[in-house]
């Protein structure tokens, strides 16, 4: 036992040389090396994407619209209210 490369009759190869790596396994560390580098900007592409309608001006849009029809509603019913019952008594408080 004087030789230290004895391997019963195999022959000598250094580790890593005879190893295969399965094609899966290779496809998931990719995967994962993928995941790994688009996860921190995930959530704030999904953000932009939940929110889109503010940015691109939808928002802002329905808000100017409701404003205005609830300005046109109150305008007809003061005008209606003030034909009804008359007009609002006013106090001059100044003598």
């Amino acid at each position: 036992m004087t030789d230290s490369n004895f391997m019963f009759n195999r022959p000598y190869k250094p580790f890593g040389m005879n190893v295969r790596v399965p094609e899966r396994t290779i496809q998931q560390a990719a995967e994962t090396l993928e995941d790994l580098v688009k996860s921190p900007t995930a959530p704030l592409f999904e953000f932009l994407e939940e929110n889109e309608g503010v940015f691109n001006g939808d928002v802002a849009f329905e808000i100017n619209r409701t404003v205005a029809q609830n300005f046109t509603i109150g305008s007809a019913m003061r005008i209606e209210d003030e034909r009804v019952n008359g007009r609002n008594p006013s106090f001059d408080m100044h003598f």
